[in-house]
């Protein structure tokens, strides 16, 4: 017998280390990986909204929702789904494939800064706001520093070193933040919050070179990766088009019909909106799809079961989050901001229902795709098409810009039920599972309104 093992001094020392070895493991798993760093991504974010609403005023937030509408607009209708088609292929590692698709991304990045250069004059005279088209112009950088980056984290993303690409967005968010910070101080424009996402940039460009293996890309264009890089994003493409007029109209017509404070009202209810979506994005796509997409390339048995193991904790707390934000609305922003941005509580309960969806939508939708039924998200997206063609308009007409808002807030229903055909028909749909993530979502909103009314009065 071992008489080390045998030591009460020795059992001592080990049961610490091997607590410490099972918390580093538990802190390691892609799920808490990605909940810590969304946790961290929403302080940041929350912070900085805490800092640049003091030190900017309100039409600077409504100046930067339409130069990023603008931006998301030009970048949407040229996606080509780099990032899921490199995780999914079987050659996703060869080098020839990876330069190729550097090579193209470099490409349409320089294409799409010469094309906001290009439009930014006349785009600034269709909003009626012709002092933008310097700022719009500018802004076209962000997609030459974009094409810079190496496709090293792609395959980051395929190996599941979903730590290191956590740590690393969470270190340029925080160099963003701080640019935008001391330019805003110094300046008190919108050129802070642009200088902020070029510093961002820039420091990811250098992180994808000096943190990961095999990152120096080269010039090349191999035939036969176009030709599967088209195949598979074809349908990519179609789906963002669409996707891109139903997420993008609302912006360009609020932009057009509000004055820049009131937009900025509504931008700043979306950015907040946006923050449980951090959570829904990143981990159906970093952790949902690359797992799904491997137990598919091994041809494993019984997906549905395994679809909603996987999902089935994070999505409840996150539809109890969600909702508790829906519930909470108005003791968020007035916590966060000062009298001034009020009416945006309003519109964050709008744009939250969206938010509260996403998650079992983005689901199934990574389960679709690695499953080889890419074509869902096509569909989807012209369910949400034809959704905001009707509703929008009929809600524009009833209550105003009001119902425009409460068109955009309700998107996600319909797509969500074209996703659950869509997953009956490939055997992976189990409905107790998404009707128990909405009752929880319910829960999540009731105690925000209860913690609201409880709370306010000693917030006054």
């Amino acid at each position: 017998m071992n008489e080390h093992a045998a030591s009460p001094g020795w059992q001592s020392f080990a049961a610490p280390r091997g607590l410490w070895s099972r918390l580093r493991e538990l802190a390691a798993r892609d799920t808490n990986v990605v909940i810590v760093s969304v946790i961290l991504n929403n302080l940041l974010r929350a912070v900085s909204g805490m800092v640049l609403t003091r030190l900017l005023v309100p039409e600077v937030f409504g100046i930067s929702g339409v130069i990023a509408s603008v931006q998301f607009t030009v970048a949407l209708a040229t996606d080509l789904g780099f990032q899921a088609f490199v995780v999914r292929q079987e050659n996703g590692e060869d080098k020839r494939f990876l330069d190729t698709v550097w090579t193209v991304s470099l490409i349409r990045s320089l294409l799409l800064a010469l094309t906001l250069a290009v439009l930014a004059l006349p785009l600034s005279h269709a909003f009626g706001k012709p002092d933008l088209a310097p700022l719009i112009a500018a802004s076209g950088l962000t997609f030459v520093i974009e094409g810079l980056t190496s496709t090293s984290l792609l395959t980051a993303l395929r190996h599941r070193q979903i730590l290191r690409l956590s740590a690393l967005e969470l270190a340029a968010m925080v160099a963003q933040i701080a640019a935008s910070a001391a330019l805003a101080w110094a300046w008190g424009s919108y050129w802070a919050i642009l200088g902020g996402l070029f510093v961002s940039g820039l420091l990811k460009v250098l992180f994808s070179y000096t943190l990961f293996a095999d990152s120096r890309r080269r010039l090349r264009l191999d035939p036969q990766t176009l030709k599967a890089l088209w195949a598979f994003s074809r349908y990519v493409t179609g789906s963002s088009i669409i996707f891109l007029l139903i997420s993008q109209c609302d912006k360009f017509v609020l932009a057009k019909l509000m004055p820049l404070d009131r937009f900025g009202f509504y931008i700043l209810a979306g950015n907040l909106a946006s923050a449980p979506l951090g959570f829904a994005a990143n981990y159906a796509s970093r952790v949902l799809y690359p797992t799904y997409a491997q137990l598919w390339r091994d041809g494993a048995q019984d997906l549905r079961r395994q679809f909603y193991e996987k999902r089935r904790l994070p999505a409840l707390l996150y539809g109890f989050g969600t909702g508790g934000i829906i519930g909470s609305a108005p003791l968020i922003v007035g916590v966060l901001y000062d009298d001034r941005y009020a009416d945006a509580a309003g519109y964050l309960q709008i744009l939250c229902l969206s938010s509260l969806l996403a998650l079992p939508s983005n689901a199934a939708n990574e389960a679709l795709t690695a499953t080889g039924r890419i074509r869902a998200t096509l569909e989807a997206s012209v369910v949400k098409l034809v959704w905001l063609s009707g509703a929008g308009f009929a809600g524009y007409l009833l209550w105003g810009q009001l119902g425009l808002v409460l068109a955009v807030g309700l998107m996600e229903a319909p797509a969500l039920v074209m996703k659950w055909v869509s997953l009956r028909f490939a055997g992976l749909l189990d409905m107790r599972e998404e009707l128990l993530f909405l009752a929880a979502g319910l829960a999540g909103t009731g105690c925000g309104f209860i913690g609201t009314r409880v709370l306010a009065p000693f917030l006054t």
